[in-house]
């Protein structure tokens, strides 16, 4: 009987196993609401939303929702799209009149668009937006010398919706550079001060200067356009886009709203740069490298990118940070370089400048900063561009060729203290070099301590100069710095040195930041900009990166590969090369 008892019990716990099944792997689902959110961080404060004013990629990713372009490139097939027109302009080669060898561009605008007055968005308007960007008053920080072989606009006086911008002069990116942002007149202009002057005034130069100061209504508009209240204000910021600016609070969040009813819904199909699913786009501010993981961890953002390297290779090994985002690593078209300002004595020589060059170890820059993240550069742009010049050398680390060059140049330690040094005006100058960085920019950190010590054995003494990101910016701006380390996103067009490295462009509000050029450089420049011959123009464009290499204004490092972390929650995400990576109003 017993033996029956443990036998019945043995099978009932046979059967018991075999009834047992797997616990199942839970999957978390993350439904998304008819209205939803996208809460993005930026590692930088936007310095206004004012398109015209700024030229900061932080504000860039901001206002680009609430002033798109009348035409923008595809964030997949980086083709030039319509965005605010019906189709691509129609261009015609002008054979005769003042603009003789120029091109016409005429453009439709959409039949539905309108401003949030609810007026259409005219052609009216994009000849009152030339005449704010044109106003010698008005603060540019480049973008005129994009637009400065335009000649004049004329609207349809039968179809104010038409418009045709004539050029003088072929230059390679008239398309794109004609499909400029538009201002809303009624609300940049409301007491109509630039109504009366001729924009064929504004756009020729002598006469711009002579308006500027015998109209005080160029003065007095353009006080109002540079001030606070339109790069800031939420009362005084709008666009022809899906979305306005409902909350600014400094250095912690900007709030975009979507507006209720707007028109492009019904055309983002045909239309996809018009494409707006969230309803709110909420934009935290946090300079904070450090806190990057912790950003994800609690969810107190959807989208994180341009996340420091080590940190990202540690969040690929993160099951909680695995469990609620998807990790990319799009190619991008950002880079990092060294400034070396050739205005300061101690780096006028070229030697000096290519002997720092030949201290930077980039490959091991690629390594350790970026953690293998990265593509060594040696010219101004990416090496994805099919007129990069693969011929320039990529220059190794060599701290005796470095020696050589400071010797040549006449700097020598000549009183033992392991510094090279050399009589400037009458006085004895050590070649202590400072550089420039922001407290929260781990890479430029990096980047300095690794070149710091490569420094030091040819007998360059250089010292981390730590700036708020203010103090910095207004430094780079007044040239009072000696080197520092950068980051510069382009777009997806051709690229035009004109805003980087032509004289012109050598001003405190003006990008070429480090005093290169002169009238030989500056006339290749505006050779190969006005040369639409691909083959001929890519010779140019050689030309140009050979001089650079040769003068050593900058250190080219390494393009980018983005770090991005997208909330599991978004479906559909659009992915580009294009700056940041995404497209948050793509996300559904």
């Amino acid at each position: 009987m017993k033996n029956l008892t443990r036998l019945f019990l043995f099978l009932f716990f046979l059967v018991l196993i075999s009834c047992k099944t797997e616990p199942k792997k839970v999957v978390e689902e993350f439904p998304l609401e008819d209205k939803y959110s996208v809460t993005i961080r930026l590692r930088a404060e936007p310095d206004r939303l004012n398109p015209m004013l700024t030229g900061r990629a932080w504000s860039r990713q901001v206002f680009q929702h609430i002033f798109p372009p009348v035409q923008n490139h595809d964030p997949e097939s980086l083709e030039l799209i319509p965005n605010l027109c019906k189709t691509r302009p129609k261009s015609e080669i002008i054979s005769e009149g003042p603009y003789k060898g120029g091109t016409a561009y005429t453009f439709e605008l959409l039949d539905e668009a309108v401003w949030d007055n609810g007026t259409p968005i005219t052609g009216h308007d994009y000849v009152f937006t030339l005449k704010a960007l044109f106003n010698p008053k008005v603060a540019d920080p480049g973008y005129r010398s994009y637009l400065n072989m335009v000649k004049n606009v004329e609207v349809d006086k039968e179809n104010p919706k038409k418009y045709t911008v004539f050029t003088d002069k072929p230059y390679m990116r008239a398309e794109y550079s004609s499909s400029f942002y538009i201002y809303p007149e009624y609300n940049y202009d409301p007491k109509g001060l630039m109504k009366s002057i001729d924009l064929k005034d504004l756009l020729d130069p002598k006469k711009a200067s002579k308006l500027a100061e015998s109209n005080p209504n160029i003065t007095a508009f353009a006080e109002e356009f540079n001030s606070p209240k339109y790069s800031n204000d939420p009362k005084f910021i709008t666009g022809p886009g899906a979305y306005k600016l409902v909350e600014w609070i400094p250095n912690q969040k900007i709030v975009l709203q979507k507006k209720e009813n707007w028109w492009g819904d019904k055309l983002a199909s045909k239309y996809p740069c018009l494409t707006a699913k969230p309803d709110k786009l909420i934009y935290n501010t946090n300079p904070d490298d450090a806190m990057a993981a912790s950003l994800l961890k609690n969810e107190s953002v959807d989208v994180l990118n341009t996340i420091p390297y080590d940190a990202f290779v540690n969040m690929k090994e993160d099951d909680l940070v695995n469990s609620k985002y998807n990790l990319y690593t799009p190619p991008g078209l950002s880079m990092n370089y060294l400034a070396l300002n050739s205005r300061n004595p101690k780096l006028q020589d070229k030697r000096v400048r290519q002997a720092i060059r030949y201290l930077v170890d980039v490959d091991e820059l690629i390594k350790t900063v970026s953690q293998g993240y990265g593509k060594r550069l040696n010219n101004p742009f990416p090496a994805s561009y099919d007129y990069y010049n693969k011929e320039t050398p990529a220059t190794k680390l060599d701290v005796n060729k470095a020696k050589e060059l400071l010797a040549a140049a006449g700097w020598k330690d000549s009183n033992g203290d392991g510094v090279v040094d050399q009589e400037i005006n009458g006085e004895r100058v050590e070649m202590n070099l400072k550089y420039n960085m922001t407290p929260t920019n781990t890479v430029s950190k990096n980047i300095f301590l690794i070149i710091q010590n490569n420094a030091k054995k040819a007998g360059i003494n250089l010292e981390s100069n730590v700036l708020e990101a203010n103090l910095y910016i207004a430094a780079v701006k007044k040239r009072e710095y000696e080197i520092f380390s950068g980051g510069l996103t382009l777009d997806a067009s051709l690229y035009d040195p004109y805003q980087f490295w032509h004289t012109s462009s050598d001003t405190p509000n003006g990008f070429n930041r480090t005093g290169f050029g002169n009238a030989e450089t500056d006339a290749l420049i505006e050779k190969l900009r006005s040369t639409i011959d691909k083959t001929e123009r890519n010779k140019y464009y050689n030309e140009f990166q050979e001089i650079i290499y040769e003068e050593a204004p900058m250190i080219f490092l390494f393009s980018q590969t983005e770090r991005i972390a997208i909330h599991k929650k978004f479906k559909n995400v659009t992915l580009s090369v294009m700056s940041p990576g995404f497209f948050e109003n793509y996300f559904h």
